[in-house]
Formats: structure tokens, C-alpha cells, sequence
């Protein structure tokens, strides 16, 4: 249809789009696998686990991982593969490139696994087939349980009781839980995590299902299988980096010319989202892009011309940015995402800082960040930072992380019955997450 600039704004017809726009409620309802009443009586099952397959070969000395469709999935460079190769090495190797646990790969061969101890000459590779366990950490769906029974529990953590607002946590089944071990100075214990979109919920997990506040109603839907690029690396529970090369350069230094938009010294906004904000009661709300997900990882602009102030920017940087992260949007757990033949909304800012050179000691020839979250009223579920470009001269930048989790450290007998173990190597490693055990 015409549009008031003389441009036009198109649709793809071939879209489904009520399945791509089907509400968020709804479309979780219809994909999760709930928990049976004899299965919700007992202990739950585990998560639902699936698995990927990737033919091993070997060529000019490397062993390479393909898919099934023949699609490359990882590369062992050779200077990284001695004579006396083990399949327990291998597996290292390979749990190492695709960032996963090691306990969820199996090296088979004519159907059998390969003990670890085995040892792999490079021209046996071929016959060897890698097995990867899928999905095997989803978060549970829960909802709350109803007033009148949770006027009976008392949720706690450690020694101490958690309070916990009712009103601030969704009334129907889209809550997102895991289950994990949480340490304390002296000692740990298995705990909730609940998720929701205005905080981090922590609790004690109940004996007998005592003092539970949520009622389990199955797993999450299964991410999809997108394989993540070579070298990603996860830090941390859920953050994950990669190294691509994306063609947006160009164009937001062509964008950045035009605009000249130098609020502060140093910093440039080239896309701005505060230009492009919705005016509600609480306040100016940023108005986001609309990109259509499909399951084999196609990204599709909505809206075309309408889609956004500078709607070849959302086409051309936006949509391949995100097209690219759609494999480590896919590992996030902390809340998971439901990415599959979606609409999603997405808000996308372009900035440059520019770092003087140094001329002496006393040259102020660094840039510091501000700890900052991303989005007050928008309801940010996850953040793709994509560095179009450093300059090789600058050192450090390394990005740095906070969790939502709450932060208590001392749990149970921390301050009474383990008093003869709280101490400084004990409280450090708490703080910082050593991974020794304390005294």
C-alpha cells in the first residue's frame, strides 16, 4: 500500500502469519508436553533430552564434524591432535568447540560406545559417529499456586524466610524455574530459581513439596537445534560470545556521517532508539522492530518501510545481526526464549566511542563504562551486543556481567552450628565462587 513518503509497504503472503503472531500464552501452551497427574504425584521426570548426530572424517590432517546434510559443525585444527589420541581427548576437543558439556557427548562406533581409553588413529576417524545430547536443562513451567493455599507456606532460604510478593509474579502458566544447588559459606543446599520479567526469585526447595509456592506443569519447549558458529564460548551461566564478520560497517559509518549525532564528547548515537519512543502513563517506551523467526533460522523484517525511522538499517545491520545470534539466543536458560516460527520485538541502538590516542602519561586515552540495564519499561528478555569494529590498537574493553540472582551467601548453620568453618578462605571462596571446596 502507498505510503505518505511516496515509498511503499510490503507483506511477504506467504508468511503464516497467525502462527508467527499467535499470543505468547497460547503458543506455549500448545508446544509444552505437561506433566501428567501419576508423574506430578511422584518425583518429576527428567527433562525431555534429544539428539544430534555428526558423521567424523578426516582431511589434510584435521578431523572434521559434519552434520547429516553435510553441513560443516566443528574443525579440530592438527596441531592440536597428537599420535596418541583417546577418545576421551577427542571428546575434550569436541566439548570444547561446541561449548558443551562433555557428559552429553558419545563417540560410537559400529553402534557401540567408545570406551575412553580407545585410541584413534586418524584414518580409523570416518568410522566413528558423534552423538550430542540435546535440551537436557529446561527450565520448568509453573504457576502459582492459589491464594488460600499459599497463605500456608512459608518459602525459606538458609535460616531465614523470603518474602516474597504474590502480586509481582504472573497468575498464569508461564513461570520459568530451575533447579539448582546453591553454596553457602559452610555448606549448600538445592534451591528454586524463579524467573520472571521484573526479578529473580530464590527459595529453598521443599521437603515433601512443604512450603512450595509454585505448582510444576512441564518442561519448557525444546530450543531449536541451530548449531552455533566455531569458537563461541559461554561465560558464565548464561552468557555467550562468538567471532563473526557481518557486513554492517559501511553502512553505519555512512549513517553516522549524516546524522552527526555527538550528544557527549567521545560518543556518537547512530541509531538512536529514543528517537523512535512511544509516549504512554509510565513514561516514553521504546517502540521496537517486528522480525518473523522461522525454524531453519530465517529472519524476516515486518513492515517493510514501516518497520522503523531508518528501515534499511533495520534490513541490512539489524536482521543479519540478529539472524547471527539466533544459535547462542537459542542456549539462553535464564529465562528461555521460544524463538521457532515467532514474531519478535526488538529494539536496536548503533553507537561509536571513540578513544583519543595516547600522547603521554597524562593523557586521558581510556573509556570506562557505566554499569547499566537495558531497557526500564520495556521488558528486555535478552541483549545481542555485536562489535562491528575495534580498532587493534586499543587494549582491554572486555565486557562484564551481572546477574539478576540474589546474592545471599549464608545459608543454613552458617552463623551457629558450622561456626568453626566460617572463616577467610571459606567467605572468599563464597564471594567469588571458587570452586574448592571450603574447610
Amino acid at each position: 500500500e502507498p505510503h505518505p513518503n511516496g515509498a511503499m509497504a510490503y507483506a511477504d503472503l506467504g508468511v503464516p502469519t497467525a502462527a508467527f503472531t499467535q499470543p505468547y500464552k497460547e503458543a506455549l501452551k500448545e508446544r509444552v508436553t505437561a506433566f501428567t497427574l501419576e508423574e506430578l504425584n511422584r518425583a518429576l521426570p527428567p527433562p525431555p533430552v534429544q539428539y544430534q548426530v555428526s558423521c567424523l572424517n578426516s582431511q589434510d590432517g584435521t578431523i572434521v564434524g559434519s552434520s547429516m546434510a553435510g553441513s560443516e559443525v566443528f574443525v579440530i585444527e592438527k596441531h592440536r591432535i597428537d599420535s596418541s589420541l583417546t577418545a576421551a581427548k577427542l571428546l575434550e576437543l569436541i566439548a570444547e568447540i561446541l561449548c558443551q558439556d562433555i557428559g552429553n557427548l558419545t563417540l560410537l562406533r559400529g553402534g557401540h560406545a567408545l570406551a575412553n581409553k580407545a585410541r584413534i588413529a586418524l584414518e580409523e576417524v570416518s568410522s566413528i559417529t558423534l552423538r550430542e545430547a540435546l535440551q537436557c536443562d529446561a527450565p520448568l513451567l509453573c504457576c502459582l499456586l492459589p491464594p488460600n493455599a499459599l497463605r500456608r507456606v512459608e518459602p525459606r532460604l538458609g535460616e531465614g524466610s523470603v518474602e516474597i510478593d504474590y502480586e509481582r509474579l504472573p497468575k498464569d502458566e508461564t513461570i520459568q524455574s530451575i533447579k539448582e544447588e546453591r553454596r553457602y559459606v559452610t555448606r549448600k543446599e538445592d534451591c528454586w530459581m524463579v524467573y520472571t520479567s521484573k526479578e529473580v526469585i530464590s527459595y529453598r526447595v521443599g521437603r515433601n513439596g512443604r512450603n512450595e509456592i509454585l505448582k510444576p506443569i512441564g518442561y519448557f519447549p525444546a530450543a531449536p537445534c541451530w548449531r552455533l558458529p566455531l569458537g563461541t564460548r559461554r561465560w558464565g551461566s548464561d552468557v555467550w560470545s562468538t567471532q563473526l564478520e557481518l557486513p554492517v560497517r559501511q553502512l553505519l559509518h555512512q549513517h553516522a556521517a549524516k546524522t552527526n549525532d555527538r550528544p557527549i564528547p567521545r560518543y556518537q548515537m547512530i541509531v538512536d532508539p529514543n528517537q523512535f519512543v512511544d509516549e504512554t502513563d509510565a513514561g516514553p517506551v521504546w517502540v521496537p522492530c517486528e522480525f518473523d523467526v522461522w525454524s531453519t533460522q530465517r529472519v524476516s523484517l515486518v513492515g517493510g518501510d514501516r518497520s522503523h525511522l531508518e528501515p534499511h538499517l533495520a534490513e541490512e545491520v539489524a536482521r543479519p545481526v540478529l539472524a547471527a545470534a539466533l544459535p547462542l539466543l537459542a542456549k539462553l536458560r535464564r529465562p528461555q526464549l521460544l524463538l521457532e516460527d515467532r514474531r519478535l520485538q526488538v529494539v536496536f541502538k548503533a553507537q561509536r566511542i571513540i578513544v583519543p590516542g595516547s600522547t603521554g602519561s597524562g593523557a586521558d586515552s581510556e573509556y570506562v563504562g557505566l554499569w547499566h540495564v537495558d531497557g526500564h519499561r520495556e521488558h528486555v528478555a535478552a541483549v545481542v551486543l555485536y562489535y562491528y569494529h575495534v580498532d587493534k590498537s586499543l587494549h582491554g574493553g572486555d565486557m562484564e556481567f551481572c546477574g539478576r540472582e540474589p546474592m545471599d551467601i549464608l545459608g543454613w548453620g552458617d552463623c551457629s552450628n558450622n561456626y568453626r568453618f566460617f572463616g577467610r578462605e571459606s567467605l572468599r571462596s563464597a564471594l567469588r565462587g571458587d570452586a574448592r571446596d571450603p574447610p
